[in-house]
């Protein structure tokens, strides 16, 4: 089987070592890239909690800020092992997505007790920072990171889409999703997906997709990536 990765380039290098180890080819093909603010003003010491929901948002904490013993809260597993390789030493995951992150916030965090940010990028997936102050939070945003989205895919993709050398996609994110499918047709290329699998990280990332266009599509019954990964193997 050989799959295309479209997560930006370091979460895909980590994710397609893991696939090789299960004789899994990959095909690295970024919809996003990730750019550092450099410009960033962020005390740990004004929040009782920090709370970071990707990957890309814990490497771009530990590039900000030399403190290792601020309290974080991590959306899922895959967030606080990041945060942990960094050093970051008081680190708690919820297991999840955003949901359960602000679950995890209103029941183990007193609204009085202090403010409390988000770190991450430009653009949110979900309503963490309302859905908290609703409750009585005082919450903050910092963007540590913005995005840019590609522009059209590669040569070699179309090819091996077209020559139905790619068996299926993984998408992690909305966002990656639409960019996918504006990118495919844009390339006039839907008909190659009839023969490929999405494998999606949960339900709201497989309605981003053009569904009818796709052969198969398997959702995650969890939103983690050991849970897609699983469902990759049994797909």
């Amino acid at each position: 089987m050989k799959l295309l990765l479209t997560r930006p380039r370091k979460q895909a290098e980590a994710l397609a070592s893991k696939l090789r180890t299960e004789d899994i080819d990959v095909w690295i093909e970024p919809m996003l890239k990730i750019i550092p603010y450099t410009n960033v003003e962020l005390d740990p010491e004004d929040y009782q909690v920090l709370l970071v929901t990707s990957s890309n948002g814990a490497d771009s904490l530990a590039n900000i800020t030399a403190r290792r013993d601020v309290m974080i809260y991590a959306v899922g597993d895959v967030t606080a092992a990041t945060l942990s390789c960094h050093g970051f030493a008081d680190v708690h995951s919820a297991g999840g997505n955003v949901n359960d992150l602000a679950l995890l916030v209103e029941t183990t965090i007193e609204s009085t007790a202090g403010a409390i940010a988000h770190v991450g990028g430009t653009d949110l997936a979900g309503d963490l920072v309302k859905r908290l102050c609703l409750a009585g939070y005082r919450v903050r945003h910092v963007a540590l990171y913005h995005t840019v989205a590609a522009t059209s895919l590669s040569c070699e993709v179309r090819r091996a889409m077209g020559n139905g050398e790619i068996d299926g996609a993984l998408f992690f994110s909305p966002g990656t999703a639409r960019i996918f499918m504006a990118l495919v047709s844009e390339a006039k290329c839907g008909n190659a997906l009839a023969n490929m699998t999405a494998f999606c990280l949960s339900e709201a990332v497989a309605s981003a997709l053009d569904q009818a266009l796709w052969g198969r599509l398997v959702v995650s019954d969890r939103p983690t990536s050991v849970n897609l990964l699983a469902a990759v193997m049994g797909g």
